[in-house]
């Protein structure tokens, strides 16, 4: 589990917020259609879920939020987690999103 901020970016690059605490977790094999007979999944996947209430802009599929304070191992470049699942949102209390870990570039 990782608590951190994230910086959200539109597909089109625009940056829409930054430094919304978030929290990330692996999530598990059974919760992933691309999870095989042996539980491996073909990239990884995580739960993010926003620490502070819904941001003002709130987060929708396919945004990419750049970690603001870890790095990527592979490439020293700030973490980066693609949405790729349906955002469910918690009244005013939270948003949760199933993200792919982006590797490299």
């Amino acid at each position: 589990m990782i608590f951190t901020t994230v910086r959200v970016e539109r597909p089109e690059g625009t940056v829409a917020l930054s430094g919304v605490a978030v929290q990330i977790e692996g999530a598990l094999p059974s919760d992933s259609v691309e999870a095989d007979l042996a539980g491996a999944r073909p990239y990884d996947l995580f739960w993010v879920y926003t620490s502070q209430g819904v941001p003002l802009v709130p987060l929708l599929r396919r945004d990419v939020l750049f970690d603001e304070q870890n790095v990527d191992s592979e490439t020293g470049l700030p973490a980066k987690y693609r949405i790729v699942g349906m955002v469910e949102t918690f009244e005013q209390d939270h948003q949760e999103a199933l993200c792919e870990r982006v590797v490299g570039r």
